[in-house]
């Protein structure tokens, strides 16, 4: 039997009553050419003509052998007549219905010259003269008594009783019937067949990269946060409120946008966090807002203190000087500057604060202005606790964020067993899978991650600023940002903006901001510190890669599937 391609006719081919001329011709090649025979069936074209137009055809068959050479055959079933007063053809159906049809001949003969074209442009194929042949099967048409034109002498015509009787036999025929005697035709070979495999029957996958489908995803998530500023609108009227949610509610971007209203609105605000990077970004994104201040709180208190001509004592050991002082000098310091007091404080990452901090940034509000406090923070008391530890004389009403707006579904099933609190719904696209990338030595992967990345900002064309590599411990971020570039693109941290730029820097650092895809290094400091586990995880938007040693991934994978059990 030949080999066949396809390998079979699709059902949707089979059961059509048009090509059913076809089918049998498959069929009966098929089952009367040996294995030595390779049949390609409806194999489609695209040519250039001398004006440089284009022309598209189809080959009904190709018949291809390694010592023959090639043979392109169209098909015409029913009754064919042609008209030279109009030069149609025509072929009438057995129900007596009459189709037009281009002309059989011109077509076998343009298919073997448009295929023999490509396959000479083929880098596979090495340039030779072969035999080439082309030919006309009528399968349901009588032989008729002569030439049907001198460019369509009988020969090469398939007729019902050469059909009948043994088409393999016409097929040798045509190959035969002209051969060359001049030494000039060489054998397509074994090389050639393959190189005609390969034009006419090569396998493929298109790539999608990946930022195709982010695009979608940011776009739907982009969407969904908009949708969230009408808890804004409930918010109007009330001064002091303590806004939950757990990480991909919405709380930065929420606190972003109430910061912005606030100030528009005339009142002097001042948006306060703990991390400098996000204060940092903040700043960058709220840039050009009239009566608006963005700072972290160890800032605030320096700053103030500074303006206060109150100075910083000395010998206190950091970690005092920074839960301790600071907030006594800010305290100090506006009873000395009462000027420097606004009318609306916006605090995020509350969940950061220490519970004698509040006090005194209550002292921060003009009690002659609208003294208006909003703290957004984290609900997950898994990791924070009770979070707020808010003093019962602050007085905020409590607003709880119960919708995921940040993270697709897919990366909000990895961060979920590290969330517990009020329950959230994750409403945002679907998102590609996660991947799991197992490396388990250092220098591996470094080599592991520079692939990603390269992967990453060529073949899946995302923007490098839309990467962040984020790791557990400094030690780490300096191995990885010694060079300072990764896949060609400049590495920087997250307090910079990253235009043209990866950001590359620590979890507790990157708290609070997001890219739309995040390269974790999964290390144990990180995997056994449950805050920066949860916080790292959910950083991503819409693509999340973990890369590390398999036995802390495999940790990760079976906490992910103990609560989707």
């Amino acid at each position: 039997m030949a080999i066949m391609w396809p390998k079979r006719i699709p059902y949707e081919v089979r059961n059509n009553e048009l090509r059913a001329a076809e089918c049998k011709v498959f069929d009966r090649l098929e089952r009367q050419l040996d294995s030595s025979f390779v049949v390609f069936y409806s194999r489609p074209w695209l040519g250039i003509r001398p004006d440089g137009s284009e022309i598209d055809g189809e080959c009904d068959f190709m018949v291809a052998h390694p010592d023959l050479g090639i043979l392109a055959i169209e098909v015409k079933g029913g009754l064919i007549s042609y008209d030279p007063g109009s030069d149609e053809w025509s072929s009438k159906d057995r129900f007596g219905f009459r189709h037009r049809i281009k002309n059989p001949v011109g077509q076998a003969r343009s298919s073997k010259y448009q295929l023999l074209a490509k396959l000479r442009d083929s880098a596979d194929w090495h340039s030779r003269f072969i035999a080439a042949r082309h030919g006309v099967i009528f399968p349901d048409s009588a032989r008729p008594s002569g030439d049907l034109g001198p460019d369509a002498p009988l020969r090469i015509f398939c007729f019902l009783e050469d059909f009948e009787t043994d088409l393999g036999e016409w097929v040798r025929s045509r190959f035969g019937d002209t051969a060359d005697t001049s030494g000039t035709e060489h054998l397509l070979g074994r090389d050639g067949l393959k190189a005609l495999e390969k034009l006419l029957a090569a396998p493929f996958q298109l790539n999608v990269p990946l930022g195709h489908y982010l695009a979608e995803d940011e776009r739907a998530l982009s969407l969904l946060t908009t949708e969230q500023f009408r808890i804004l609108a409930a918010l109007e009227d009330v001064a002091r409120a303590a806004i939950a949610g757990g990480a991909g509610t919405g709380k930065t971007v929420l606190a972003m946008e109430k910061t912005a209203r606030s100030a528009g609105a005339g009142l002097r605000t001042l948006y306060v966090c703990f991390n400098r990077p996000l204060a940092e970004y903040v700043a960058r994104e709220l840039r050009g807002v009239q009566n608006l201040g963005v700072t972290t709180f160890h800032g605030l208190c320096k700053r103030l203190s500074a303006a206060a001509s109150i100075p910083e004592p000395t010998g206190v050991p950091e970690p005092k000087l920074l839960k301790d002082v600071y907030p006594e000098l800010l305290v100090q310091s506006l009873e000395i500057k009462p000027q420097e007091r606004v009318d609306c404080v916006v605090v995020d990452e509350g969940q950061d604060f220490e519970a004698h901090w509040w006090a005194a940034l209550d002292a921060m509000l003009d009690p002659a202005g609208a003294a208006r406090l909003y703290v957004f923070y984290d609900s997950n008391q898994r990791v924070y606790g009770d979070a707020l530890n808010l003093p019962r004389e602050v007085n905020l009403i409590p607003v709880r964020l119960t919708l995921n707006l940040r993270n697709t579904r897919r990366i909000y099933d990895v961060v979920r067993p590290h969330y517990r609190g009020f329950p959230i719904e994750p409403v945002g696209p679907e998102g590609t899978p996660v991947e799991w990338i197992e490396a388990d030595t250092s220098s591996e992967q470094y080599s592991k991650l520079v692939q990603v990345a390269r992967r990453m900002t060529g073949a899946e064309r995302i923007p490098p600023e839309e990467i962040a590599v984020i790791v557990g411990t400094n030690n780490r971020l300096q191995q990885i940002a010694a060079s300072g570039r990764l896949s060609g693109f400049p590495v920087t941290r997250c307090d910079v903006e990253a235009n043209g730029s990866i950001t590359v820097d620590t979890v507790r650092r990157f708290k609070g901001l997001e890219r739309s895809v995040v390269i974790l290094l999964v290390d144990p400091e990180l995997v056994d510190d449950a805050e920066l586990t949860y916080v790292a995880l959910s950083r991503p938007r819409s693509h999340l890669v973990l890369l590390g040693p398999s036995p802390l991934l495999k940790r990760l994978r079976e906490l992910q599937q103990q609560s989707t059990a």
